[in-house]
């Protein structure tokens, strides 16, 4: 993978995620190789095909130089890149804006995938408003290969996620994107700390996803009756829509959701971004339809 230096213009993006009013992209793209990834579908995007990642170099001076105009109340790391692949244990460009944040007390959450987030928890703990969404999306390393190559195994997420707990930093397991059939919701709560007390799943989304990409490795990888099933959901609205409401009848049946604040995310199947995505509202205010 190539390696490029970036010498960005500006650090804080405004949002429309309702998890904050800023986001924070350290990288562009990611070392992390997922397949179905939607920073693939951001406008910004050059290389769609994520073969090179640009290292924002000079991000923390900018990010200083924001702070005197801008007051963000939260601020969202990681919306379309991974802020703790490879390259942030040489550049540090991460760690710097999280100590930037720190200081001036703004509070953030990150989205992250990766084991390397336990070296930073030190930084992490310092406020307690800070939050980690930690991906669980799949259950075994067979299925994380396939789709996510170069990222961390199910045993290090497991690691880390006991380290961020053992610290006590807010933390919601993130399953998603939950690609139907390839994600199984029964494995991935086998797995599970015991001391997890928030769970979101987000239904993978056909247009930002990559779609002939992950129904080719599904077919590969699982076999080809189950990318008939996951082709079958993409299929219509309404198929979509009956897989949801299936998904959300067993989430409600299932006793360890009794112990457990749970959240199901679900994108429209024509668009993705859309007021009604609600990250903070929990599965027992929304009304599926």
């Amino acid at each position: 993978m190539q390696v490029k230096i970036i010498q960005t213009q500006r650090v804080l993006s405004p949002t429309q995620i309702t998890l904050a009013d800023y986001t924070i992209n350290p990288y562009r793209g990611c070392s992390f190789g997922c397949a179905y990834c939607y920073g693939r579908e951001n406008k910004n995007m050059k290389d769609k095909n994520f073969s090179s990642i640009g290292i924002k170099i000079n991000a923390p001076q900018i990010l200083k130089q924001e702070l005197k105009i801008k007051t963000p109340r939260h601020v969202l790391l990681g919306s379309t890149t991974e802020c703790f692949q490879y390259q942030e244990k040489q550049c540090q460009i991460t760690e710097k804006i999280l100590k930037i944040l720190n200081e001036n007390k703004i509070s953030y959450t990150i989205l992250t995938k990766s084991h390397l987030i336990g070296d930073y928890l030190n930084l992490i703990g310092k406020r307690k408003e800070n939050k980690i969404y930690f991906t669980l999306n799949f259950h075994s390393d067979q299925i994380v290969r396939a789709f996510e190559p170069n990222s961390s195994t199910i045993k290090q997420r497991l690691k880390t996620i006991h380290k961020i707990i053992k610290r006590k930093i807010p933390l919601r397991i993130h399953s998603g994107p939950f690609i139907p059939y390839v994600s199984k919701l029964d494995e991935i709560l086998k797995i599970l700390p015991k001391e997890i007390k928030e769970l979101d799943i987000e239904m993978y989304h056909k247009k930002q996803g990559n779609f002939k990409e992950i129904l080719k490795k599904t077919k590969t990888h699982l076999g080809p009756k189950i990318a008939e099933k996951l082709e079958s959901v993409y299929k219509s609205k309404t198929n979509y829509l009956e897989f949801v409401n299936k998904l959300e009848r067993k989430i409600t049946k299932q006793a360890t959701f009794k112990k457990i604040r749970t959240f199901l995310i679900v994108p429209d199947f024509d668009k993705f971004y859309n007021s009604k995505i609600r990250y903070e509202t929990p599965l027992s205010q929304v009304t599926l339809s």
